[in-house]
Parts: structure tokens; C-alpha cells; sequence
């Protein structure tokens, strides 16, 4: 690999990656030059410049007169946690990445001991090994900000909604899928996701039922949190314009989907459900054709809810008698339409 070789990350704009490429070739063409006092000086203008387009990238701002230090850490903040399916969360991984941070917070008091920038009464001794080591520390930092910023603008959790509200093929959706790194994604985030297969899979997507619902019973917690549960097993009971829409035939994967959740937090659960469904209306069918029969559906979990543990009777039982008041009202057609996206700083619920 060529000393100066960084790779650009998809989606970053043109205007940000020709900053990059432009302070790139200055600090290259120094190097040739063997102009090692400028090379000082434009190791630590890339990295400056990678830290303002990350910035920029994740909407943050930053003042006109803003120190090179806070720039660079204000960037990596941005960046050390995001999700990505080939990332890596590992401390002792993260500590790596905090030490290149730190190196390259150390370039600005080289350059202005030694760098170009400043007039100067005598010309500075560069060594080869300060060129050597600024332009490396430079360039392993700028590195990983650029991989990590690959994934923040590819938006994984908003990719992936739009993907199974879309009707997106079964291979790509499962690629979207494992791509957002649940797991790695925040508690509210995997739950926003989560409303939104239940939703889809419970109006009739199959490969939202195939992809995201059906492996999250029997596979474990690392690959489908607990948060994620909880908002399948909401966003199949519930319509996203807030109407009771599970049908007979998701009944069964409902329960399943709570027996599946630690037995304290399935009874949490349960009975903020009962709460919250108490005298709702139920949608007539689901995308113009599945008709749904509040009476059947209602039998049909109790028999199906027999499978869950005994310490969950209690709150299943309230439940299902919190879905069928007196008086309870029936809408018309229901779509499952979309939930919404998800803003990277604001926690949405269902």
C-alpha cells in the first residue's frame, strides 16, 4: 500500500473528499520534495481536514477559530462507538484507537515547533524520523475516521427501515440486516427497528417474518437484543396508526416472541401492553384482505400463551382480557405502513 493511500468513503459528498484529496497530495508532494518541515505542517492539515469533514458529515458544529485538539476529538466522538457489521466494538480495540487520537492531537504542537506556518529566526531541524512519524500518526488516524465514517453515512438503521417498508428481496434485506449491527446500534434505535419488521411481518411481509422475526425466537441476545423483542412483539400487536392489527395467524409467533424475552421483562412488558391496548379499536382486515376477527385472535393466544412460563399466566392472562373490553370499536382497511425513520438524536418510541 502507498504511504499516503486512504480510501474514500461511500457517500461522502464531493466537496468534502476533494478537502481531502487537496491537503492529501500537499502533504505527498512535501514528502517528495523531502521538505520535511512542511511535511510536519501538512500532516497535521489532513488531519485537521478529516476531522472538519467528520464534523461536518455528522451535522456537529464547529466554531471558525476552533483549536486543532477539540476539532480532532469532537470528530472522533462522533465516530469511536458507530455500528458497522465489520466494525469492532472491543475495548482493547477502542484503546488503540484512543492512542491514535491522541497521537494525532500531538501533531499541532510539532507543527508549531517545527512545521510551516510560522515565521521563523532560524530554520528548524526536521529529522527524518519526526517527517516519518508525523506523516504515519497522521494517516493512521485520518484512516480510521474515514472507515468509521463509511458507516455513519451509510445510516444503517435508516437504511434497513426503509428496506423492509419498501418490500425489499429476501437476500438484500437480510444483508441490510446483519449490515446495521444490532448489537452495536442504541437500546432505542433496536427497538425502532424491531416495530418495524413486527409491523411489516404481522401486515403480510414474509421476508420480514423470515429475516428479522423468526430467527430473533430461538437465536440469542447478542444478534437480536432484547430491545429488538420488545418492539417486534409490539409493532405486530399494533398498527403504525395505533389500532390493534394482530391476526390469528401471528398469534402464535407473538407468544413465541415473549416467551423468548427474560420472564421479568416479558412481564414488564405485558402489563404496559394491557395498559396500553385497553379499549383501542381493532382494524377490520390488514392490506385490504386478511380479515381479522378480534374474538378468534383473542382465543387463539390464550391457547398459544399456555406454552409460556407459569410466573407470566398472571400478566398474559390481563393482557388478553385488556384486548376485549365492552364496547370495543373496529376500523376499517389498515396498511402497514411506514413508522417513520429514526433521527440519530432523537429516542423514538411506538
Amino acid at each position: 500500500m502507498d504511504l499516503f493511500d486512504v480510501t474514500r468513503p461511500e457517500h461522502l459528498d464531493d466537496d468534502g473528499w476533494e478537502a481531502i484529496e487537496s491537503a492529501r497530495t500537499r502533504l505527498r508532494l512535501a514528502w517528495e520534495l523531502n521538505d520535511f518541515q512542511e511535511v510536519v505542517g501538512k500532516a497535521k492539515e489532513l488531519t485537521e481536514t478529516v476531522a472538519k469533514v467528520v464534523v461536518a458529515a455528522a451535522d456537529g458544529t464547529l466554531a471558525d477559530n476552533a483549536d486543532f485538539g477539540p476539532t480532532v476529538k469532537a470528530a472522533h466522538q462522533s465516530l469511536k462507538r458507530q455500528p458497522g457489521v465489520d466494525l469492532s466494538q472491543d475495548e482493547a480495540l477502542r484503546a488503540i484507537a484512543q492512542a491514535a487520537q491522541t497521537m494525532a492531537t500531538r501533531l499541532a504542537p510539532l507543527r508549531n515547533q517545527y512545521g510551516t506556518g510560522h515565521g521563523r529566526a532560524r530554520v528548524p531541524d526536521v529529522t527524518v524520523e519526526m517527517a516519518t512519524v508525523t506523516t504515519e500518526a497522521a494517516l493512521l488516524w485520518c484512516r480510521w475516521a474515514l472507515r468509521r465514517l463509511g458507516h455513519f453515512l451509510a445510516d444503517y438503521p435508516n437504511d434497513l427501515i426503509d428496506a423492509v417498508q419498501t418490500g425489499t428481496t429476501r437476500n438484500l434485506l437480510r444483508a441490510k440486516f446483519q449490515a446495521a449491527a444490532l448489537s452495536q446500534q442504541p437500546v432505542e434505535v433496536q427497538h425502532r427497528i424491531g416495530v418495524a419488521f413486527g409491523q411489516q411481518s404481522a401486515g403480510g411481509f414474509g421476508n420480514a417474518t423470515e429475516v428479522g422475526v423468526e430467527p430473533a425466537i430461538n437465536g440469542g441476545f447478542d444478534e437480536y437484543p432484547i430491545d429488538y423483542r420488545r418492539g417486534l412483539i409490539e409493532g405486530m400487536l399494533l398498527t403504525a396508526d395505533g389500532y390493534i392489527g394482530l391476526t390469528t395467524y401471528y398469534a402464535s409467533w407473538f407468544v413465541s416472541l415473549l416467551g423468548s424475552l427474560p420472564e421479568p421483562d416479558a412481564r414488564a412488558l405485558l402489563e404496559r401492553l394491557a395498559a396500553d391496548v385497553a379499549g383501542l379499536a381493532w382494524v377490520e382486515k390488514w392490506r385490504g384482505s386478511t380479515r381479522v376477527d378480534p374474538a378468534e385472535v383473542i382465543v387463539t393466544l390464550r391457547e398459544e400463551g399456555k406454552r409460556l412460563s407459569v410466573g407470566l399466566a398472571g400478566a398474559f392472562d390481563s393482557f388478553c382480557s385488556s384486548l376485549a373490553p365492552d364496547g370495543v370499536g373496529v376500523v376499517g382497511d389498515s396498511l402497514a405502513g411506514p413508522v417513520g425513520m429514526y433521527p440519530r438524536t432523537t429516542a423514538l418510541t411506538l
